[in-house]
């Protein structure tokens, strides 16, 4: 049997394309081989000719995410400057498809998903010459203080987006109402800063992205 003109236009990357455009309009975990199919024209079947299952395409959708993150090599960047820059970026590219709820797709650094964007950012640091035991504790930490927070701060502008809007008059309220905020989360990359600073000690943690090779910007 021939292929469709329309599936013998598919490709992975096109999938991926459609998956992620339906999950900004109704959650990636409501997307289906067979709504994905609708949207492109074509039947289920031939998407998986593609992918295995739509697991697959979730975390294809994912990692086209991902490419969205500022993860450039700027020549002379400090190291705590890569680090704001970076995890800025993945806030602001979950923050611009919080309707796809793209945090419940598997999510660790070493997930398929995450992988090329984990050894982009890697790579920079490794160039940066953070030493590799420091660098592997500040990944982890910095990925899982990533995924809780933006984990917590997804949801909490969906129950915060269904309730009165009240300005909170007692402190603690106050206090708890800003658990989540732009301000919170700089803070503790802050800390996390700081507490890198403290393991690298008595290193005086001078790590800068070489000027050589710092043209090509990563995953060109």
């Amino acid at each position: 049997m021939n292929s469709s003109p329309q599936t013998q236009q598919l490709s992975r990357e096109r999938i991926a394309e459609a998956a992620l455009h339906l999950a900004d309009q109704m959650g990636i975990e409501n997307v289906s081989m067979r709504k994905l199919a609708a949207e492109l024209g074509v039947t289920a079947m031939a998407l998986y000719r593609y992918y295995g299952s739509i697991n697959d395409i979730q975390i294809a959708a994912l990692a086209l995410a991902f490419t969205e993150v500022d993860t450039r090599p700027i020549p002379g960047e400090r190291w705590d400057d890569t680090i704001r820059r970076t995890t800025a970026s993945i806030r602001e590219m979950y923050l611009n498809h919080i309707a796809a709820h793209l945090y419940s797709v598997e999510r660790s650094g070493a997930s398929p998903g995450m992988e090329e964007h984990t050894q982009r950012v890697y790579k920079l640091h490794e160039d940066q010459g953070i030493p590799a035991p420091i660098l592997r504790k500040a990944w982890r930490i910095i990925d899982a203080y990533m995924g809780g927070f933006i984990l917590g701060e997804t949801e909490d502008m969906q129950i915060q987006s269904e309730l009165p809007h009240e300005k909170p008059t007692d402190t603690w309220r106050e206090t708890a109402a800003g658990a989540y905020s732009e301000e919170t989360f700089h803070d503790g990359i802050e800390i996390i800063i700081a507490g890198i600073r403290g393991l690298a000690a008595p290193d005086p943690c001078e790590w800068r992205t070489p000027a050589s090779g710092c043209d090509m910007i990563a995953g060109e």
